[in-house]
């Protein structure tokens, strides 16, 4: 999407990916705004998502985890009111009230968090969402195109038969990425793409999904599912993409 669309010009970001297209579900949160409780952005990155919904005049808490960033940010945005910035990094406690927020966005986050750290923070979500607010969240599928042969998908569906509840990160998975590239030893930019996670990643382990067991992982902890499917990421920073490399997943706050 063109930066001209925004009302403002999105920042870079100074650690971790951010991505320059909005999230496929962004009306979906949008449509959250109550003209009362904000909406959250949750690793709001270059701002893409939280400008997005100033342009539709909601009020909207955005958190990042990387204080560069989150500085820039509240420097570049201070003069609008409806906007606020806040530092978080789940499973941290989210800085809202309980059931103030109308709307919450986590874009790309969950597969940089294990199981502990998504159970703790789904039940954050659940306490600052109003009663009928909604989780909008996007994350890395474990049908992932550029994984699938190296026998990702395999791996995935033995651990989830063995332990239906268990949303364990994968751990190692730049040996996952180097095999994969040894497949495709023509492709420099596969061999640039793990040195970037070598570099970005704070921890040696990397989260893939089933849309069906996250949501029940959210199910379980007091949230109805409407919507829970894979679809295509073109902006993930891939040497190869596929129709279904991203869950989508929606949660409704009973």
């Amino acid at each position: 999407m063109p930066q001209s669309e925004f009302l403002f010009e999105p920042l870079p970001h100074t650690a971790g990916f951010a991505f320059h297209a909005c999230n496929p579900l962004i009306e979906e949160w949008i449509r959250c705004w109550n003209d009362t409780e904000p909406l959250l952005d949750i690793g709001c990155g270059n701002c893409i998502n939280t400008l997005k919904g100033i342009q539709a005049e909601a009020a909207v808490v955005a958190t990042e985890l990387d204080r560069d960033s989150l500085q820039q940010l509240q420097e570049k945005y201070s003069h609008h009111q409806s906007l606020h910035f806040a530092y978080l990094e789940l499973p941290g406690k989210i800085p809202c009230k309980n059931e103030s927020i109308s709307g919450l966005l986590c874009s790309e986050v969950f597969h940089f968090l294990d199981h502990e750290e998504i159970i703790a923070s789904i039940l954050e979500f659940h306490r600052v969402l109003k009663v009928g607010g909604k989780v909008i969240l996007t994350c890395a599928s474990e049908d992932i195109a550029m994984l699938s042969q190296v026998g990702l998908k395999q791996i995935r569906r033995s651990q989830r038969e063995a332990f239906p509840q268990l949303l364990r990160a994968y751990h190692h998975h730049l040996e996952l990425l180097e095999q994969a590239c040894q497949l495709k030893p023509e492709n420099h930019f596969a061999w640039e793409l793990i040195q970037l996670h070598q570099h970005t990643y704070r921890n040696n382990y990397f989260n893939f999904f089933h849309p069906g067991q996250l949501a029940e992982a959210f199910r379980d902890k007091g949230f109805s599912i409407t919507l829970a499917e894979t679809g295509p990421a073109p902006y993930y920073p891939l040497w190869e993409h596929g129709d279904h490399d991203q869950v989508r997943l929606i949660a409704v706050k009973e």
